[in-house]
């Protein structure tokens, strides 16, 4: 038999609970970042997390099964945000692949810059979790999204004649490496300033790094 039509009121309160559930994962997101910016995952324990968030220790694991459940937390709300900014970077771009991929790529490096430490933690973590199989499934639906996102501008520009390249996987694995460098570069970088990590990472991407005539150039 087919399930009965949900009332006006079985909806809303259906509704009101996943605004709930989301709101609640946000703070715990969010409260997570602020304790990874002092200790380690490992460090890290999860009353900690839940008290950070305004939560009774207990009552997190509503929310989330285990701490692993953190890793992915992380990684699904970086990618949610990014993914929140698509239409302002494409209204941006007029649609011009070459630009969308720029403007792209900064968006990812401001977000990678909010959340440093967190983006940090789960590089070191996600290859463990990928390997884990209650986890393999979702991690990879995230990661689907988020390498999709820049897939799509590339096969946009290539078929437009404008973005040139022999191997899709290889140029997102390396534009990730460029936005993911301003994290995991870190100590590096410590007396560079974000505006001009961006400036050269940019001038890569345009082929202006071997254009000395072009050096002038604004992004």
């Amino acid at each position: 038999m087919p399930e009965p039509l949900k009332t006006q009121t079985q909806l809303r309160t259906q509704n009101q609970d996943e605004a709930l559930v989301r709101a609640r994962r946000q703070q715990i997101f969010a409260a997570a970042c602020r304790v990874l910016e002092h200790k380690s995952f490992h460090e890290a324990t999860v009353k900690e997390i839940a008290l950070e968030a305004g939560l009774a220790a207990g009552s997190i694991y509503v929310y989330l099964q285990s701490k692993d459940d953190i890793l992915l937390l992380l990684a699904e709300s970086m990618v949610a945000e990014l993914a929140e900014m698509l239409p302002q970077i494409r209204g941006k771009s007029r649609g011009e692949p070459r630009r969308e991929l720029l403007e792209l790529m900064r968006a990812a490096i401001d977000l990678i810059d909010r959340y440093r430490e967190a983006f940090c933690v789960l590089n070191q973590e996600v290859r463990y979790l990928a390997r884990r199989p209650d986890y393999r499934a979702a991690l990879k639906q995230i990661v689907g999204r988020y390498t999709s996102t820049i897939e799509n501008v590339l096969e946009r520009g290539r078929r437009m004649g404008v973005i040139v390249y022999d191997d899709l996987r290889s140029v997102v694995q390396a534009v990730h490496m460029l936005c993911s460098g301003w994290a995991m570069g870190a100590d590096y970088l410590g007396k560079t300033d974000k505006e001009i990590y961006w400036r050269q990472i940019a001038a890569l991407v345009e082929g202006r790094f071997f254009n000395p005539a072009a050096r002038g150039a604004e992004i």
